[in-house]
C-alpha cells in the first residue's frame, strides 16, 4: 500500500459518529448541504441550474462510504435516486457525484453559543 493511500486510509471517519455533522457545498454556482445527524438521519437539500430538490432519511457508513436512504424526497430529481450516489470521504471532505458533477461537501464548524448573555436584552432595555 502506498503512503498516500495509507494516510487517506488514515483520515477516514472511524464511525457514524466521527463522520456526522452539518456539511455545506463548497462547489461555485451550487448550492447545498446535507447534515449527517448522529442517530442515523440525515437532511439533504441541492440547488444547482433548475434542479432543486431535498429530502430526508437515514444513512449508514461504511469504510469511506456514506449511504443515504430516502423516505422523503421534494423537487425536481431527473436520473439515479440519491440512494444511488453514495458520499464518498476525501479527507475531512464528503464528494457526491450527481447530475454530470462532483460536490464538494466541507463541515461546518459547530455552532457555538457566546460566553455571557445580553444584560440589556435581559433587563429589557
Amino acid at each position: 500500500m502506498s503512503l498516500i493511500a495509507l494516510l487517506a486510509l488514515l483520515m477516514q471517519p472511524a464511525d457514524a459518529n466521527a463522520a456526522s455533522g452539518f456539511y455545506r457545498s463548497a462547489t461555485p454556482e451550487v448550492g447545498a448541504a446535507i447534515e449527517l445527524e448522529p442517530d442515523g438521519h440525515f437532511l439533504y437539500a441541492l440547488d444547482y441550474g433548475a434542479v432543486s430538490e431535498a429530502a430526508e432519511g437515514t444513512w449508514t457508513l461504511a469504510g469511506s462510504e456514506v449511504r443515504l436512504t430516502a423516505t422523503k424526497t421534494e423537487g425536481a430529481w431527473r436520473g439515479a435516486s440519491l440512494g444511488d450516489s453514495p458520499l464518498v470521504f476525501e479527507g475531512h471532505d464528503l464528494l457526491l457525484r450527481r447530475y454530470d458533477i462532483v460536490i464538494r461537501f466541507k463541515r461546518d464548524a459547530p455552532l457555538t453559543l457566546p460566553d455571557r448573555r445580553n444584560e440589556k436584552l435581559e433587563k429589557g432595555n
